[in-house]
């Protein structure tokens, strides 16, 4: 499993990332903490979710764990929920490396290796507690319980579809053909994120 999706991403999302893609504003213009953000963003993510992916979809989920126990900013106080939440399910895992370069104090160029983990899951959406995972993910910056800090990513193969809710504030929906989000591109116009509208809006003129 491992082998065929690693191949796969590389192809079509490198880093996790295709130029081809929509960005969605999930809880503006509603106040950090509010019940009306928590509400307005589960009902946009869950909207948007159950438009790409079918319950008989056969889906991966990417899970990108840096294992960081305790969070400063937001405590990090249910590290293993997600975890939790697939405790029924077999789980592959493998450790990987990304590489940033920094400055010494002498001036020169350092590369800075860090080493993280991923964790996937090869199944159908509708065994997948999918509403927990997204609604655990928007609790996260909202300091609610309980909440994911972990990047999870949700991958189709046969529609070629890519999606990450990185927090409360928004969520991405990726592909390697823009005839393949014309439609979410039309039906959810309204909650496109307005910094990046002009940019997404040249993806898909005259689709």
């Amino acid at each position: 499993m491992k082998d065929n999706l690693f191949k796969y991403i590389d192809e079509n999302f490198p880093n996790l990332h295709n130029e081809i893609n929509i960005r969605y504003e999930l809880g503006e213009p509603f106040k950090n903490g509010s019940e009306e953000r928590i509400n307005q963003v589960m009902t946009r993510v869950i909207s948007i979710f159950e438009d790409l992916f079918d319950a008989e979809d056969d889906i991966y989920i990417y899970i990108q764990d840096w294992d960081i126990i305790n969070d400063p900013m937001f405590g990090n106080t249910t590290p293993n929920y997600i975890y939790r939440l697939l405790a029924n399910h077999v789980l592959e895992e493998k450790v990987l490396y990304k590489v940033d370069e920094d400055i010494d104090e002498m001036g020169n160029t350092v590369q800075i290796t860090q080493e993280y983990n991923v964790r996937l899951l090869y199944e159908r959406l509708g065994g997948i507690p999918y509403k927990e995972i997204l609604k655990g993910i928007a609790h996260y910056e909202q300091g609610r319980e309980p909440s994911i800090s972990q990047a999870v990513y949700f991958i189709n193969l046969e529609k070629d579809i890519l999606f990450h809710m990185y927090d409360d504030r928004g969520c991405i929906v990726y592909s390697n053909s823009s005839d393949k989000l014309a439609y979410m591109y039309h039906k959810y116009n309204n909650w496109i994120v307005n910094y990046w509208r002009d940019s997404i809006d040249s993806i898909f003129n005259g689709k």
